[in-house]
């Protein structure tokens, strides 16, 4: 039913590159989940290696989970395998409302918080990190779309930064858009790299300035020059 319904979250359409890129991963990480034998990600394609927007939410919550929330990898690990063996979803991590109190991973069935880092045990409700939030699901907790930190340094914020760049598979085949919007990050920056200034093109869309230089940013891979329009 998942795959009939959601078939556009399976699709390959992200290389890993992108994937480091979007969520702030280094390269070795993103190997050690998606490579034997600490495989935790399968990937929607192998040859070339290409990413699903399921495969995006996995990596997102993976290292968030280790990163931001501090849960052991061992515990990850018991999670993830309980989801593949009990729930027969190939993407737990996406197919389920994931939260955590910063030592095990709990997970949602008809409204009942399940402890996978303990093979099942019921939990009593868990509030979801800031980091984990910004993964938006379904009524059945499948993931439909992100919203990523545009900076790594957001990471540490206690404040949890706005919502400014969007990654939904069903808008403009998956590539990141500003929020609410079908204007895609790398529309904007080759807007600014054609020469057009960060006030000029925040005024041609009627969006805040800071709004567009933090897109083109998070799409350069680093700082911009708000020069005059």
């Amino acid at each position: 039913m998942l795959n009939r319904k959601y078939n556009t979250l399976e699709t390959p359409n992200y290389s890993p590159m992108e994937a480091v890129r979007y969520f702030h991963i280094p390269p070795s990480t993103l190997s050690y989940w998606t490579e034997d034998p600490t495989r935790l990600v399968t990937l929607a394609s192998t040859e070339p290696p290409l990413l699903s927007f399921k495969n995006l939410v996995e990596l997102y919550v993976l290292e968030g989970l280790r990163k931001i929330h501090g849960v052991h990898t061992s515990r990850i690990r018991t999670a993830v395998n309980f989801l593949l063996t009990t729930e027969k979803s190939r993407h737990p991590l996406a197919d389920y409302d994931i939260r955590t109190e910063g030592r095990d991973v709990v997970f949602y069935k008809q409204g009942k918080p399940l402890n996978a880092s303990l093979w099942g045990q019921y939990e009593i409700d868990e509030v979801v990190g800031k980091y984990l939030r910004r993964v938006e699901r379904d009524p059945y907790g499948v993931a439909l779309r992100i919203f990523p930190y545009t900076r790594r340094e957001q990471l540490a914020n206690k404040e949890p930064p706005s919502r400014t760049v969007e990654i939904n598979p069903n808008v403009c085949f998956g590539l990141p858009v500003l929020a609410s919007s079908r204007i895609t990050t790398g529309f904007l920056a080759s807007r600014f790299r054609g020469g057009d200034s960060v006030p000029a093109i925040a005024r041609s869309y009627g969006r805040p300035l800071a709004e567009i230089t933090e897109a083109i940013e998070w799409e350069l891979g680093r700082s911009v020059k708000k020069k005059a329009a």
